[in-house]
């Protein structure tokens, strides 16, 4: 099994519902290429939703039911490993302490009362955002799985990491390779944000420039508050950019902006 197929089997098991995989020798070199099979699993999981949206003009007389599948399985192929980030994040920036208690938060596998506030209004915002959504807009924001994901990746091996930053291991030690997953990563958001806009103008505009924004902030936030990006932090963004992503084309489609 060579050194690709093992980063394959590898992203499929850290980041969606698959098997576990027990890789254990070379594993070091197995996380080489990890981060380019991350928007595969985007991929699949738009593309579930794009299958099911051509079923609910025939199965379902109200919204209320597919937004709640789009917000759904999103968590059940991932296995939920953003949002556990996501849950530890939140609840180290609501705990208002030093850096250093901070990062002990993120390292706690205990989710503090505050994070599963924040993580259930999220959920209660998404189905309220997809419920609202118009069918047309689901092949936009079935790409923005594949472009969070691809950026995603880019914080990993752009953004510096904090100290006890776990997913360092992801970034290559060459020079070379760590451009070559850049520059795929980068062409991979970049075809993402040319049909977006293809689909819709005005609509996957919008969406690009949330994606984008969402991005500017989780940088900004990471360095202020933990000195750098963690493995949970990245997880806390990709979660945040899959909200503003539907948030963005939404407004765009009521022209609220």
């Amino acid at each position: 099994m060579n050194t690709v197929f093992k980063s394959f089997v590898l992203a499929f098991s850290k980041y969606s519902i698959s098997p576990k995989a027990r890789i254990k020798e070379d594993k070091e070199g197995a996380e080489k290429y990890i981060l380019l099979f991350v928007p595969l699993i985007g991929f699949i999981i738009g593309g579930l939703i794009y299958i099911c949206s051509e079923g609910w003009p025939y199965l379902c007389n109200y919204a209320i039911l597919p937004a709640v599948v789009c917000v759904i399985l999103p968590i059940i192929v991932s296995g939920g490993g953003h949002l556990e980030g996501f849950i530890k994040t939140v609840d180290a920036l609501c705990a208002h302490k030093s850096r250093e208690k901070k990062m002990e938060i993120l390292a706690d596998s205990h989710g503090g009362y505050f994070a599963i506030i924040v993580c259930l209004s999220y959920y209660l915002l998404d189905i309220g955002i997809w419920s609202e959504m118009p069918i047309d807009g689901i092949p936009i924001l079935a790409i923005g799985f594949v472009m969070s994901r691809a950026l995603f990746g880019l914080s990993i091996l752009t953004l510096n990491h904090a100290d006890e930053s776990k997913c360092i291991s992801y970034v290559p030690e060459k020079s070379s390779v760590r451009m070559f997953e850049i520059i795929v990563l980068g062409l991979l958001a970049c075809v993402g944000a040319y049909f977006m806009v293809f689909f819709n103008a005005s609509v996957g505009l919008a969406c690009v420039v949330g994606a984008l924004l969402t991005f500017i902030y989780y940088w900004l936030v990471t360095q202020k508050h933990f000195g750098g990006i963690t493995e949970d932090s990245a997880g806390f963004f990709l979660q945040l950019c899959e909200i503003i992503i539907p948030l963005a084309a939404l407004l765009a489609y009521k022209k609220w902006w």
